[in-house]
């Protein structure tokens, strides 16, 4: 009896770890030589290669990017002439690997007491701290994936007869528990688009959070700062 109410607080305590907000955490790496942002501007969303081309998936891809741009001031170019008619080309690329097992060591510390009391009380327990278990542990394994975009933009005068001139690349990687691509393209772009355009040259850790109504299978995720997240 009593091991099985030490299983249960044990189960109770690792729901409450795995409860709060999850995130996508992923490191940005911008370079760019636009000196401010191109507010009022016009941009295409072009295909790389046939296969994007004929691919679901990239035109949804094209919709979240329509509306972070859009919601920047630029606008989407729908004249004539092609792609190079706009002042802005931008692409699209993205890949997942994996998995790789993560494995965490994790300390157990819970104290479980329980006794009888007196007359008005006469049933009683609780749970603590006890540094004496200090030493019992428990390893977890999760199986993790590197999910990685890559966006740049092109002066669109020069994209098809080029030399094609880039304006702007940003790079982002993140490793989490979802190995789709997809599932985490919405969070991945907005960290790409963070305070766009952004220092140029430089690294940083963005976290995006995961709208609490996002299905993920069960599995918690850890705050920020893990590199194990959504």
């Amino acid at each position: 009896m009593f091991k099985r109410i030490v299983a249960a607080a044990a189960v109770m305590l690792a729901l409450s770890a795995c409860a709060g907000p999850r995130y996508v955490v992923a490191d940005v790496t911008r370079f760019h030589t636009l000196a401010s942002m191109p507010t009022g501007q016009t941009f295409a969303i072009v295909a790389v290669g046939p296969e994007q081309e004929q691919s679901i998936a990239f035109r949804q891809f094209g919709d979240l990017i329509n509306t972070r741009l859009s919601a920047l001031g630029m606008k989407q170019f729908s004249g004539s002439g092609g792609p190079s008619g706009a002042d802005y080309v931008v692409t699209l690329e993205y890949d997942a690997q994996g998995p790789t097992p993560d494995v965490r060591s994790r300390g157990f510390n819970l104290s479980l007491g329980i006794g009888y009391g007196n007359f008005n009380r006469p049933f009683g327990y609780g749970w603590g701290y006890d540094p004496f278990l200090d030493n019992h542990s428990y390893t977890e394994t999760r199986q993790l994936f590197t999910r990685r975009v890559a966006l740049n933009m092109y002066r669109g005068a020069t994209f098809v007869t080029g030399p094609k001139l880039r304006l702007f690349e940003g790079r982002a990687i993140s490793t989490g528990l979802n190995g789709q691509v997809e599932t985490v393209m919405p969070y991945m772009l907005d960290a790409i688009f963070k305070e766009f355009p952004g220092p140029s040259g430089r690294t940083r850790t963005v976290a995006v959070e995961v709208p609490a109504d996002i299905e993920n299978g069960g599995v918690g995720a850890p705050r920020p700062g893990s590199r194990s997240s959504y």
